[in-house]
């Protein structure tokens, strides 16, 4: 066995970075941005109103309260210009450009209108500027705006169409293939004998991949069958990644590290100093495909998923390694001789976890009682904050 520090930085030094493609804006939600996006033009491109009511200047005031509304300057027209007549007045609507001569912003709910005059209300207090968005005060043109390396959420499309990137150049999304193994895995919709049971491990860890933006190019199940096997010969030759689980320990019916071997595939670690998923290996396909087996108990399997393969899937698409999240425990844990320890846990307020074990590696169930785990070092452990994974 190696540590599990020392394993995932091996995995993660035998993935490359992917090549980039380029999709419309509308294909890019979710991907991973490739290249710089700066601003086309100043943010905002004028001086935008931020309210509906009545544009004038601020020192006509001091003339009183009534005002003539000399026209209207509603959004998308041309910039509209303010009578220099004193206490004239333009009906304004929210993201017009500011007129030209007026300086001060009444909005509706503070007039009173009666034909083509207002009467601004006495509690209202002008003030020169207010309920102005100033072009230029969110950025300037050229402007760096989006850096590679983010993942395209809904605030990073918006900016990307305010710059006019109709084509966005992003990661290609890797090729994975999650396989289950064992002779007693069913389908979903088969009922099962009491010898068998439904496969769940391959849909819980291609759900995760998709919910972290790789939607798994083949999700399936293999027995221990001989022809059975051959289909992973398939499977690696046409993807990036191939994750199994079960099959990897060192009983006699744990056919998946020869299979690996007879494929020509290239250990790079098989068994990990870590609690649950003790089993787990890597190894290298002819062609550089990445294989992770995982063990068959599915705590095992997502927590394997989670520490080891989500992360460095996130750097092969072109993303950074995220600075941990730290947590601190609501009360004290011994840490495993050794032994890295990734212990579930409730996360609460003020992100003070509370240790919410499962019953064995097989209790998938009891998963529902946390919400991610903590990584507990092996080696004394104080009262320091312990880095933090959500279940995806």
């Amino acid at each position: 066995m190696i540590p599990f520090r020392e394993a995932f930085d091996l995995l993660l030094k035998h993935t490359s970075v992917l090549a980039t493609e380029r999709v419309r804006i509308e294909d890019a939600a979710g991907r991973v941005l490739r290249q710089e996006i700066s601003a086309d033009r100043d943010s905002p491109p004028f001086d935008r109103v931020m309210m509906d009511g009545f544009a004038l200047r601020a020192s006509d005031f001091a003339q009183g309260r009534r005002f003539l509304i000399s026209g209207s300057a509603p959004a998308g027209r041309a910039t509209a210009c303010l009578p220099e007549r004193t206490r004239s007045c333009l009906e304004i609507m929210t993201g017009a450009p500011m007129p030209v001569g007026a300086d001060c912003i009444v909005p509706v709910e503070d007039v009173v209108r009666s034909g083509e005059e207002i009467m601004v209300d006495d509690s209202f207090e002008p003030q020169a500027g207010r309920f102005i968005h100033w072009a230029g005060s969110d950025a300037r043109a050229g402007d760096r705006l989006l850096a590679g390396g983010v993942r395209l959420g809904c605030r990073e499309i918006g900016i990307a169409a305010s710059c006019g990137a109709a084509w966005i150049e992003v990661s290609r999304l890797p090729r994975v293939a999650v396989l289950a193994t064992g002779d007693e895995l069913i389908q979903v919709d088969e009922t099962p004998a009491p010898h068998q049971i439904r496969q769940s491990n391959a849909h819980a860890i291609a759900c995760a991949l998709r919910r972290s933006g790789i939607p798994p190019a083949k999700t399936g199940t293999i027995s221990d069958a001989p022809e059975q096997r051959q289909l992973v010969r398939t499977f690696l030759a046409d993807h990036d990644w191939l994750l199994l689980t079960g099959a990897v320990s060192k009983g006699a019916h744990d056919f998946v590290p020869d299979l690996l071997d007879s494929l020509g595939c290239e250990k790079l670690f098989h068994g990990i100093a870590q609690r649950p998923g003790k089993p787990a290996g890597c190894w290298l396909g002819p062609s550089g495909q990445i294989v992770v087996a995982l063990p068959g108990n599915p705590v095992s399997a997502l927590t394997g998923l989670h520490a080891l393969v989500l992360p460095v899937l996130a750097v092969s698409m072109g993303m950074p390694l995220p600075p941990p999240r730290l947590v601190t425990l609501a009360e004290p844990v011994r840490s495993l001789p050794g032994m890295t320890h990734h212990l579930p846990v409730a996360l609460g307020v003020g992100d003070c976890a509370r240790p919410a074990p499962t019953g064995n590696s097989g209790d998938f169930i009891g998963l529902l009682k946390s919400s991610g785990f903590v990584t507990v070092p092996p080696g004394p452990v104080g009262p320091s904050s312990l880095p933090f994974t959500p279940w995806t």
